[in-house]
């Protein structure tokens, strides 16, 4: 009986931290937002594409390390699953399979999600290196950009962006993106123009960010909300962001 308090108890903890995390996950991630397997979102491809390219900008370094601060406070707080279930895997005793509690709920059922969370739970270790390849292989495609070209549609950007609320701002970049498309981006025929256009999103994030470092955590936003819009068919057809 006391074994049946305690599970019930603890089921009722697990319902708690679900709903919680839900609401925290619907928070960081839209119904437009793009996920891989391992669960490495737009946010952090972007962002991990923005730290490993050399600069020099001490402001744009700032407001980086800020960008990366705020994704991380929204980011869901999934270790407590793995809490839970360490604290109280006594109580989920292979013997306990099949017994129903007072709650109606078996506890051998919360013993499988529990188990089913850890490789969530540390596949988190996974994400950063997977996003640092990801961001690495589309660096190799932004090396090959005329710099001018980028440079002369960055400026562009701002300036149009300075008369503009920030809501107009997706609109402003998909514009910039699709004349820069039109005109013809030499020496990158041989990629998908998809992966082209989501490596000069990024670049163009890039450079504002490093002229203008005070707009990039709003362009960041923007930049985060073109891509999903625009290109999430894309990276789903590639069987995700793992196939960038």
């Amino acid at each position: 009986m006391w074994r049946s308090r305690v599970c019930e108890s603890v089921f009722m903890r697990f319902q708690h931290l679900i709903i919680t995390s839900k609401k925290e996950a619907v928070q960081w991630c839209p119904e437009q937002c793009v996920e891989m397997g391992e669960g490495i979102t737009t946010q952090w491809i972007l962002l991990t594409f923005l730290q490993d390219q050399k600069c020099s900008n001490q402001e744009y370094k700032k407001e980086l390390d800020t960008l990366e601060n705020e994704l991380n406070k929204k980011r869901p707080v999934i270790s407590n699953y793995s809490s839970l279930w360490s604290n109280n895997q006594e109580h989920f005793s292979d013997g306990d399979d099949g017994e129903l509690q007072t709650d109606g709920h078996f506890c051998s059922d919360i013993r499988n999600i529990c188990r089913e969370m850890q490789p969530d739970v540390q596949g988190n270790a996974v994400d950063v290196g997977a996003a640092r390849q990801i961001a690495a292989n589309l660096i190799e495609i932004a090396d090959q950009l005329n710099q001018s070209v980028v440079s002369r549609a960055s400026d562009n950007l701002v300036r149009r962006m300075q008369t503009r609320i920030s809501q107009d701002w997706t609109g402003l970049l998909s514009s910039e993106v699709e004349r820069l498309m039109w005109q013809g981006i030499p020496g990158l025929q041989q990629f998908p123009q998809e992966k082209v256009m989501l490596t000069l999103t990024m670049v163009l994030v890039q450079n504002i960010g490093v002229h203008a470092p005070t707009l990039l955590r709003s362009f960041f936003s923007t930049a985060v909300q073109y891509i999903n819009e625009n290109l999430q068919n894309f990276i789903r057809d590639q069987g995700g962001w793992g196939g960038i």
